[in-house]
């Protein structure tokens, strides 16, 4: 049984919730990741991805297209669990959290590394995700 924490990545990116489109994609561009940890203040407020970034104008708010709710998952829940979820809510990404505390962030490369690879494939797909804000 693999779990989450031996999967995920423990490098996480983040942005203020208060932050420009354009600034976030900055973000993601300078550290090359495919996906934003929102935070107001140090609480989870979202989650964006580089698609939602090119979906949104350039002068809006990470407030108005960060995925909402935030759909999480412990370091130590079982990985195949985390990912049929994942496939079933269609989200690329989840943190990982522990009472508050990201520690990390689950993704389809992470999933590919621990042998996952195709997963979405044999569970049938997924439906597309719709972004939400305030």
């Amino acid at each position: 049984m693999t779990l989450v924490s031996e999967a995920m990545e423990r490098r996480v990116v983040t942005v203020p919730l208060d932050s420009t489109v354009g600034e976030a994609a900055d973000v993601a561009r300078s550290a090359g990741v495919e996906h934003l940890i929102v935070l107001d203040g140090e609480t989870l407020a979202g989650v964006l991805s580089t698609s939602d970034l090119g979906r949104a104008a350039p002068g809006g708010l990470v407030r108005e297209c960060r995925t909402l709710p935030v759909l999480t998952v412990r370091p130590d829940a079982k990985l195949e669990d985390a990912a049929s979820t994942m496939d079933e809510r269609g989200v690329g990404c989840v943190p990982v959290v522990v009472g508050g505390l990201v520690l990390g962030l689950l993704d389809e490369a992470g999933l590919e590394r621990a042998g996952l690879a195709g997963h979405r494939e044999r569970a049938g797909g997924a439906p597309p995700r719709e972004p939400a804000g305030d």
